[in-house]
């Protein structure tokens, strides 16, 4: 037949979106009879079916809060052993206070002898020894000689001895003399020290200085320590400090009295042990 003359050719833009149409009314034709479906298969009187309309996705909502914590389960069987490797062992601990002491233990083997020591050391050794006891006798016998020469030459009285070193000199110079022989001038304190004082004098005839002075106070008669005189035997008028300078005591060997005369004179020098 003739054509319309109103009528006008479809662009390809028309026939898409034509097309297009079609498939979103299928879509939507598709979903109502899905959704009936469901419909009468959950409840025979229900015969509506909500239609989904098509749009962008909303945004998700927020969290909800935590719910409350169930009941503890049971406890679980151990498991295996794992098979990693072993850790390092860790540093020692403090040590622990002591503990009480055990029993003593019984007594050990006894160990092997000792080997035998040189003859020969214990040889010289024994020969030292053997000399040193040879040399103290030697010593021993030397001093009783000298003890006897000694006590031949001097007087005992008591647990006094007195020797005579047939000196004759000052008396400062005569108890130096004694003193260096580590003894000191004859002192007699009684009677018989006296006379044996006098028995050495005579042998020598000198007058012989005792230590007896009053050089610390005119009058007073000391001993070398400082103590008065508990003995004395003067001659009769002495002591007179003649000319003042006689503060020295001799004892005259004729009588074995005593006299006060100048300490710078010289007498014989006796001293005692």
């Amino acid at each position: 037949g003739a054509k319309d003359p109103t009528a006008r050719s479809s662009s390809p833009l028309d026939i898409a979106a034509m097309y297009l149409l079609q498939v979103v009314t299928a879509l939507v034709a598709g979903t109502s009879l899905g959704c009936a479906a469901a419909s009468e298969a959950r409840s025979p009187e229900a015969n509506t079916c909500t239609v989904m309309a098509c749009g962008t996705p909303g945004l998700n909502g927020l969290p909800g809060r935590d719910g409350r914590d169930g009941a503890k389960g049971e406890k679980g069987e151990k498991g295996d052993q794992g098979v990693g490797p072993k850790g390092q062992q860790g540093f020692p601990g403090k040590a622990g206070p002591p503990g009480p002491m055990g029993p003593m233990g019984m007594p050990g083997i006894p160990g092997p002898a000792g080997q035998k020591g040189e003859p020969a050391a214990t040889d010289a050794f024994q020969r030292q020894v053997t000399a040193l006891e040879n040399r103290f006798r030697e010593l021993q016998d030397e001093f009783s000689h000298y003890k006897n020469a000694v006590l031949l030459q001097g007087l005992t009285v008591g647990r006094k001895t007195f020797v005579s070193t047939h000196q004759h000199d000052t008396f400062s110079k005569g108890r130096a003399h004694c003193a260096k022989a580590g003894v000191a001038l004859a002192c007699p304190r009684n009677a018989a020290e006296n006379a044996a004082v006098q028995e050495l004098a005579k042998r020598d005839s000198k007058f012989a200085f005792l230590d007896i002075t009053d050089l610390q106070t005119e009058g007073r008669f000391v001993y070398a320590n400082g103590e008065a005189v508990s003995y004395t035997n003067w001659k009769t008028g002495e002591p007179n400090d003649y000319n003042r300078v006689e503060d020295c005591v001799i004892l005259i060997p004729e009588s074995a009295q005593w006299n006060d005369v100048n300490c710078d004179t010289k007498s014989l020098i006796i001293c005692e042990f």
